[in-house]
C-alpha cells in the first residue's frame, strides 16, 4: 500500500480557492495505458490515453488525448484522504477500465482490445477539493457535490456486520 508521502503534486486547478478554505485532498493516480483495438466492423486503432483511478475507492475516469491534465510541483495544506489502493492494483483498474469501454451491445462480440500500462510510469497526485457550506467542489473540473457522498470514497467496500 502507498503512503501519502509517496504523493507529490496535484492536479492543476481550474477554480481558485480563498485563503482560509477549508481544502480535503484526494490522492488519485495518473496511468498512461496504450491501447490496441481490432475488429470485424472497424479498423485497428493504437492510442494512449491517461485514466485517473481515485486511490481512496478505485473508482476511474478515463481521459482522451485532448484532455491533458497538468500536475502542480506543490500540494495545499487540507485533510488528506487515506491511501486504501497500491500502485500495482491501480494499474490492473486502469487497464481493465481501458478494455471495457465501449464493449456494449451486440458488436463488443466482434472486437478485441489490448492494453499495457507500466508501474514506472503512473504518477500520485493529489486533486483538491473546496468545502464550502454543505457542499464539496472539485477544483479540477467545477463539479459540486453534497458533502456526504466524500463518506462514499472514505468508507470501505463491502458487507456491514
Amino acid at each position: 500500500m502507498e503512503n501519502n508521502k509517496d504523493f507529490k503534486g496535484c492536479i492543476e486547478p481550474t477554480i481558485k480557492w480563498e485563503a482560509g478554505a477549508e481544502l480535503i485532498l484526494q490522492p488519485v493516480y495518473l496511468v498512461p495505458v496504450e491501447v490496441f483495438r481490432t475488429g470485424l466492423l472497424s479498423r485497428p486503432t493504437y492510442g494512449t490515453v491517461t485514466v485517473v483511478v481515485d486511490a481512496v475507492g478505485g473508482r476511474t475516469q478515463i481521459l482522451h488525448g485532448e484532455e491533458v491534465l497538468r500536475v502542480t510541483g506543490s500540494e495545499p495544506e487540507g485533510v488528506r484522504l487515506p491511501v486504501n489502493i497500491s500502485r500495482e492494483r491501480a494499474v490492473g483498474t486502469a487497464k481493465s477500465a481501458v478494455i471495457s469501454e465501449g464493449r456494449e451491445g451486440w458488436r463488443s462480440l466482434a472486437g478485441s482490445s489490448y492494453a499495457i500500462a507500466r508501474e514506472e510510469k503512473v504518477h500520485a497526485c493529489w486533486i483538491v477539493w473546496i468545502r464550502s457550506g454543505g457542499s464539496l467542489t472539485d477544483s479540477t473540473s467545477g463539479k459540486s457535490v453534497n458533502a456526504g457522498e466524500i463518506l462514499g470514497l472514505v468508507l470501505p467496500w463491502g458487507e456491514s456486520p
